[in-house]
């Protein structure tokens, strides 16, 4: 009789499974948040990256203290650099050292376009960020720097602007990696 129910049982799950909707699965892309040695340069690295719609990006704090905050006009009047239609995000001041609990921040991207991101305390200093999912497009993101100055968001800094790696060079190489603490391999 258990031997019948089991087999019943084991039955009924593998129909389910086989009738549910399949759920797209994507990958996790991990970003670490560092500081160098002499606390001179922080950045992301990699500071590019491509991915598809339905990926999570994992971002690692690995020294220091940082943020990960989408331009956002949500995220204290920042400039829109994601797509209009995509989800904002913030993960606040991360202060604990990877493998702590709370050293770590995690966005599933499911809207393709273009999204700048930035650390909150060390923007002026450059450390911002670009991801790609799926084909690039005209939104935001791929919008000259101040392109709505009606708007009255808050600019970004000279710095931050040119640490940003290329469209062209994202979708080129997959992967943008500094190659020295604030600085973009070209």
């Amino acid at each position: 009789m258990r031997k019948n129910f089991r087999t019943v049982l084991l039955a009924v799950l593998a129909l389910q499974i086989l009738m549910s909707p399949v759920a797209a699965v994507g990958k996790v892309v991990e970003v670490r948040l560092m500081m160098s040695a002499d606390g001179t340069q922080a950045y992301f690295d990699p500071a590019g990256i491509h991915i598809q719609s339905g990926d999570t990006v994992r971002w690692v704090q690995v020294s220091n203290y940082h943020s990960v905050t989408a331009y956002h006009p949500a995220n204290s009047n920042h400039e829109l650099r994601i797509p209009e239609n995509a989800k904002s995000w913030d993960s606040d001041i991360l202060l604990k050292q990877y493998p702590a609990q709370g050293s770590t921040f995690e966005h599933k991207f499911t809207v393709e376009g273009i999204y700048d991101y930035f650390c909150k305390p060390h923007e002026a200093a450059g450390m911002v960020g670009r991801i790609i999912v799926g084909k690039p497009d005209n939104g935001p993101g791929a919008r000259p720097f101040g392109y709505a100055p009606e708007k009255k968001w808050d600019s970004i800094p000279a710095m931050a602007r040119d640490k940003f790696p290329s469209i062209e060079e994202i979708m080129r190489q997959g992967v943008v990696r500094a190659t020295q603490p604030g600085q973009m391999k070209h």
